[in-house]
Formats: structure tokens, C-alpha cells, sequence
């Protein structure tokens, strides 16, 4: 915006500062005329040249107004830009001498009631107070002429300036519009294209995900089948603890293919939402970590429960990676998983009595490829809690952490839904 405001303002002051110099060559343009026919009616007083039309046009320059009085032929002759009209002298004999004290012939006014000073009175106030050129009087043997500014054609040529200057201002300030208007289509443009560029980089980087946990998953399962096969029918030809060691491997890579390829559905646009009771969800999600980890202890508190409008995939992936995170972070604990409703909401929060949570790591710990320091360092991708967060924005619900030392407490929570609510969108 100051790329605009500032040439505008800077030709503005062009504008005004030349509309400023034509106004004052103008007066001056007059003045000079003034002056220069002020010399040639005095001459012509000298050479007692006859007061006629074709010498008040002589006298008559642009921006005057000449008078020729002559008494003693009982004539005046009126000349402006306007017209020049010859009218008989109101008076009766010469015109009298200046009184005394007065300034000398060309120098002061003409006598009351004569001269160029009577102008129309609407025109008078204003051009004067602009203008500020006094009339110029010249006598001798009784006759006179008067030079004045001729105010009406000063005020059209006032008018035509400022007419001229705010036109300036219009067209400048059109070409600034039209500039303005011009950058922020480019801007426009510009972003859009960047926010098209950045929507086929995450649909190439879902694709990504997707196809690279499809290949993958195929081999790994093979893989797990092996080894489920040579653990089963090991007659102590290959060390026990390499096939453990090899089924866990395999087992945990799955486990990463399988939080991709749901990262990259949750970032696209494919769900089937309906209604899910949260109480059964979360009760189905325990089941499942518990026969992963069947030695560990998994409480399921559902007293209170309502249902929610979500894909059930969605839900029991976020349910899940919150079971599984208390697992690796607090192996020595059992884990509760509770549900209850409050104020049109329907919270599940799974507590674990392990060591907690840093202050300076619970916004961290819902990024993507973060891994807290209580990880081993060759565990884990860090997209668990990552997938529970993009659940929980996904279906406008929240995900919060409490923590302190000997207790954390995770708390996904959802808007109850409508008692006529479907499912369906």
C-alpha cells in the first residue's frame, strides 16, 4: 500500500505546486499588462487622442477591464472581454482635480462611481481577495482612463486552474486505483499459484505415504509370516532369541508402515462418518493394545458415555496411539482409559502413572517426527500423537495433556451429537 500512497502523494504535490505557479504567472501576466497600458493610455492622454472604441481596444489586453471617461464629450466607453460599449457620461462638466493629499494622476483610484471598480458585486469579494491587483487611474485636462483587472475573466481563469488541478488529482489518483488494483491481481495470482503449489506437493507427499506403506506393508507381512513359521517349528537350530528379536523388527516396522499410511488417509478427504458410541470405541481400542501388549495393565472406565459424529478408523487410530504412547512412556505403570460426558462434550482420557511430561515439551510432543527424550532413540517415527492431533482437528474436537510427576493425563474430546443426527454429511 505505501508503494501507492507515496507517488500519489508526490504527484498530488506536483500538481498543486504547478496549478500554484500558472495562478501566479497569471497575475503577474496581468499585472505587467496593467503597467505596460497604464504607459500607452498616458501617451495617449498626451497626444489628447480622441476616446474611442478602436482606442480602448487598443488599451484592452486579456485579464483587463478599461473605462475611458471624457466629460467634456460626455462619453464613456466600456471596454472588457466581454463587450465594448460607448454610453454617455452621467456627469455634468470636466471632472474635477484630485483633492489634495491624493496620489498623483496614475497612481490612485478613479472617482467614485466611475471606473472598472464597479464590477459585479458576486465576482468582487472573492477575485479581489485572490487577485489583489488595485486599478490603475490616469487623468489629465478632465479626462481619464482606468485599468483594472477585469475580475470575472480572473475568476473563470481561477476556476479553470483549480478545475485543472483536480482534474490532475483524479487522474492520478484513477492510474493509482488501477495500479493498486493491478499489483494485488499479480499478488493474487501469485498466491494462488503458491497455494496450488503447495496443495500438489501434500497430495504428492500423501501419495507418497500411501504407495510407500502399501509396498512395504506386503513384504513385512510375508516377512512376519516367515518368522512366525521358523519360531514355530524351531527345533533349537536357530537361536530363540534371533527369531524373537527378528519377529519384533518386524513387527514394530509394520506397526510404522501402518501409522503412515494412516497420517496419509487422514490428510486426505476420504471419511465415513457416523455415529459412534464413544464408551464401545474406546473399550474396542483398549482390547486391541491389550492383546499387542498382554502383559501390560489396561483399566476401561466407561460410566459415563455418549456418541460422536467421526469415522470409526479415525477414532480407534487416535484411541490407540494414545494407549500405545502411555505404553512406551511409562512402562512400569498401568494405564486407565475413561470416558466421560460434560457440557455437551464427550471426552476420552487415558492416564498412565509414569514419569511425565515437560513443561517445555507438551506443545512439541504433538508434532510430527518428534520423539520425546524418554524414547530410545531407534523407536518409534513420532507421528502417534501427530495422527491423534490431526483426528481430534479433523472432526472439530480437542486433544489437551496434564501432566506432572506420577501421573499424566491425555483428554480427546468431541461435541456429543444431535439426537437426530445420522451421521451422514
Amino acid at each position: 500500500m505505501n508503494r501507492v500512497i507515496a507517488p500519489v502523494a508526490l504527484a498530488v504535490i506536483v500538481l498543486f505546486a504547478s496549478a500554484a505557479g500558472v495562478w501566479v504567472a497569471l497575475v503577474h501576466g496581468v499585472a505587467a499588462a496593467m503597467s505596460a497600458q497604464a504607459r500607452l493610455a498616458a501617451e495617449s492622454l498626451e497626444a489628447n487622442v480622441p476616446f474611442t472604441t478602436a482606442l480602448a481596444q487598443a488599451l484592452l489586453q486579456p485579464g483587463l477591464h478599461v473605462v475611458l471617461v471624457d466629460p467634456a464629450a460626455g462619453t464613456v466607453v466600456d471596454a472588457s472581454a466581454s463587450a465594448v460599449v460607448t454610453r454617455p457620461f452621467p456627469g455634468n462638466g470636466p471632472l474635477p482635480p484630485p483633492p489634495a493629499g491624493a496620489p498623483p494622476p496614475g497612481q490612485g483610484p478613479p472617482p467614485p462611481g466611475q471606473g472598472p471598480q464597479a464590477q459585479p458585486e458576486a465576482f468582487s469579494g472573492f477575485a479581489r481577495a485572490v487577485v489583489r491587483l488595485p486599478p490603475v487611474h490616469t487623468q489629465r485636462d478632465g479626462r481619464a482612463i482606468d485599468i483594472a483587472p477585469d475580475l470575472p475573466v480572473l475568476v473563470r481563469w481561477f476556476a479553470l486552474d483549480v478545475g485543472a488541478f483536480v482534474l490532475g488529482v483524479l487522474v492520478v489518483a484513477g492510474l493509482a486505483v488501477a495500479r493498486f488494483v493491478a499489483r494485488s491481481r499479480r499478488d493474487r495470482e501469485a498466491l494462488e499459484a503458491r497455494i496450488g503449489e503447495r496443495a500438489a506437493a501434500v497430495e504428492r507427499y500423501q501419495r507418497f505415504l500411501a504407495e510407500t506403506g502399501h509396498e512395504l506393508r506386503t513384504p513385512l507381512t510375508v516377512m512376519m509370516g516367515y518368522v512366525d513359521i521358523l519360531r514355530a517349528s524351531n527345533a533349537g537350530a536357530v537361536d530363540q532369541r534371533i527369531l524373537d528379536g527378528m519377529h519384533a523388527e518386524t513387527t514394530r516396522m509394520r506397526r510404522l508402515v501402518e501409522k503412515m499410511m494412516t497420517l496419509a488417509r487422514l490428510d486426505s478427504q476420504a471419511a465415513v462418518p457416523r455415529l459412534l458410541d464413544v464408551g464401545t470405541a474406546a473399550r474396542e481400542a483398549a482390547q486391541t493394545v491389550q492383546r499387542r501388549y498382554p502383559l501390560r495393565e489396561i483399566r476401561v472406565q466407561t460410566d459415563a458415555t455418549a456418541s460422536i459424529v467421526i469415522d470409526a478408523d479415525d477414532f480407534s487410530a487416535a484411541a490407540g496411539n494414545l494407549l500405545e504412547n502411555a505404553v512406551t512412556y511409562a512402562p512400569d505403570s498401568p494405564i486407565a482409559i475413561e470416558t466421560r460426558v460434560r457440557d455437551g462434550l464427550v471426552t476420552t482420557a487415558v492416564i498412565d502413572r509414569g514419569p511425565g511430561i515437560g513443561a517445555a515439551e507438551r506443545e512439541a510432543i504433538f508434532d510430527r517426527f518428534y520423539r520425546g527424550g524418554g524414547r530410545a532413540l531407534g523407536e518409534g517415527l513420532g507421528l502417534g500423537l501427530a495422527i491423534v492431533r490431526r483426528v481430534a482437528e479433523r472432526w472439530n474436537g480437542t486433544i489437551d495433556v496434564s501432566s506432572g510427576e506420577g501421573k499424566t493425563e491425555f483428554r480427546l474430546s468431541f461435541p456429543v451429537a444431535d439426537e437426530d443426527d445420522d451421521g451422514s454429511v
